[in-house]
């Protein structure tokens, strides 16, 4: 256990700094923790084995199941009503590709329940995986949050079919026809995996609220992730699947108020999480099985592309989309990874060779769509917004900031030609950093801002994470612009570490403009006195 332990931080180690790389060069995150853990896997110098893969499988699955939870917000009724398109292109696109894809590899000369089985799995998505590539690249809006819940109902989709189709292929593929048992499977997987998940969301969203600190409600969380994964293991039911409709569960039931807090809660510990689930779906990528595909898997691979591209587009359109962006959208579908990783590990076992047929295609496609898709759809969603929904922004019609958040980590002056726009614009200023209220630095600072008729409001920041609390503050005051004085020590030169500044900066959709701090730190060479143009 020692050396798998070690193993697993070695590679962890070296995904982050891969993924520091990237993301230097504006590159998703994620395709350094897949690079470096097909690198150390079984197919490449097996720094980790197969075997020790399989010891740290709960740990796959429990990330997993958290991730795929957070993803469940994304297909709330809240979230479907506000983006209608999301469920039309989701079923147009997973129809057309089950469809086109059984038709497709039954004309190729595929058997029947090969031809099944990829055509249940066809449609499957890859939530998690653009999830992280929205992330990464700070996109926002509707359309990169539908693009995620797109892939989200594809799974769910993929899930519920496969569990159908199942019972059918065993028949087929006349591996004993142990019809009950192929029964049992569907049951298993679909309904209760959908059960399990409502039960689960409405049991979080009726105890959850009552909580009141953020540390206790994340290990309330995380005890229920827990119970669920062993009863989904005990059950034999779809995890991906129960996690996934009870986000979605919880999003809808809750209050607003609580389920916002409840998912930010659980987002704190997202991208450790990312970065544990990638580079062991990294390590467990066979780069063989794409050997394997023949002509087959060649065929699923072109007719899958060109049908989520269709699909994309017929049910953007259907779902109030232009052309031009349900045209992207089917673009951005292409990925897969994840729930059909799974899936064809288990037809595989149910299924015997016309399972590892199958198994062997999916496997192999994968590999391919999880190395490019990333990158395909990283550089579509790089500056994309609302713009992508609603169309270009005229450029003459700028709206001033009705709120602006100044943010600092320790107690600073605000300066006088930020209350002077903030006067010229109309702007309401709220003012975050430590101190109190009735000080008298906050009343020179409301005096000030009382001269020159500027609305302000001062909050006081408390012992926490600063990024935390200013991303926090932030969406309760709805402010349009963030200005950050923020700490940065003098000399530090590393780019391995983001400073708060530059994580905020990459947490918010708003703009934010920050002036560095000079704290204490190592002396730099040649230093310069510089001057503000606004000092005399």
């Amino acid at each position: 256990m020692t050396e798998t332990l070690g193993a697993l931080a070695v590679l962890a180690w070296l995904a982050y700094l891969a993924s520091r790389l990237l993301a230097s060069r504006h590159l998703p995150e994620l395709v350094g923790f897949l690079i470096v853990g097909a690198v150390l896997g079984p197919s490449g110098i097996e720094l980790v084995s197969e075997h020790e893969l399989a010891s740290l499988r709960p740990l796959t699955e429990i990330a997993l199941a958290i991730l795929m939870f957070i993803i469940g917000q994304r297909v709330s009724t809240r979230a479907l009503r506000a983006a209608r398109w999301t469920l039309t292109t989701g079923v147009t696109q997973y129809v057309l590709c089950a469809v086109c894809v059984f038709l497709a590899t039954r004309a190729v000369g595929a058997d029947r329940p090969v031809a099944l089985v990829l055509a249940a799995l066809a449609g499957a998505g890859a939530p998690m995986t653009i999830a992280h590539v929205v992330s990464s690249v700070k996109a926002s809006g509707s359309y990169a949050i539908g693009v995620v819940g797109t892939h989200a109902v594809s799974d769910a989709l993929a899930t519920t079919t496969f569990a159908a189709v199942l019972p059918i292929a065993t028949v087929l593929a006349d591996q004993d026809a142990d019809i009950p048992a192929a029964v049992l499977d569907f049951v298993q997987l679909g309904i209760g995996g959908a059960v399990l998940g409502l039960l689960g969301g409405w049991f979080i969203s009726r105890l959850g609220f009552q909580i009141e600190t953020s540390g206790e409600l994340l290990l309330f969380f995380l005890v229920h992730v827990l119970l669920g994964w062993a009863i989904a293991d005990w059950l034999n039911i779809s995890l991906p699947l129960a996690a996934l409709m009870a986000g979605a569960t919880a999003a809808s039931v809750s209050p607003e108020a609580f389920s916002q807090r409840l998912f930010r809660t659980i987002r704190s510990i997202e991208q450790p999480l990312y970065l544990l689930f990638f580079a062991l779906a990294g390590a467990s990528i066979h780069i063989r099985d794409l050997g394997g595909v023949g002509v087959v898997g060649l065929v699923y691979i072109g007719v899958r592309v060109g049908a989520k591209i269709v699909g994309g587009l017929a049910g953007g359109l259907l779902g109030g989309l232009g052309w031009r962006t349900g045209l992207r959208l089917g673009v951005n579908l292409t990925p897969q990874a994840g729930v059909a990783v799974g899936l064809a590990v288990l037809a595989s076992e149910v299924l015997g060779d016309s399972g590892a047929e199958a198994a062997t295609v999916v496997l192999g496609s994968v590999v391919l769509f999880e190395l490019i898709g990333p990158l395909l759809v990283a550089k579509d969603l790089q500056g994309s917004d609302e713009e992508s929904v609603t169309g270009p922004v005229d450029a003459t019609q700028v709206e001033l900031p009705a709120r602006v958040l100044i943010a600092s980590s320790m107690p600073v002056t605000v300066p006088e030609w930020l209350i002077d726009l903030a006067a010229r614009w109309r702007s309401r200023l709220v003012v975050y950093q430590p101190g109190e209220a009735d000080s008298e630095h906050v009343a020179q600072l409301l005096s000030r801002c009382a001269s020159r008729d500027v609305d302000v409001e001062f909050r006081s920041l408390r012992n926490e994470s600063f990024t935390g609390a200013v991303v926090r503050t932030r969406a309760e005051v709805q402010a349009d612009m963030v200005v950050l004085f923020a700490g940065r020590p003098q000399g530090a030169t590393s780019r391995l570490v983001l400073f708060p500044s530059e994580r905020i900066a990459r947490e918010l959709s708003v703009p934010v403009l920050t002036f560095p701090i000079t704290t204490e730190g190592p002396p730099e060479p040649q230093l310069r006195i510089r001057r503000w143009p606004w000092q005399s």
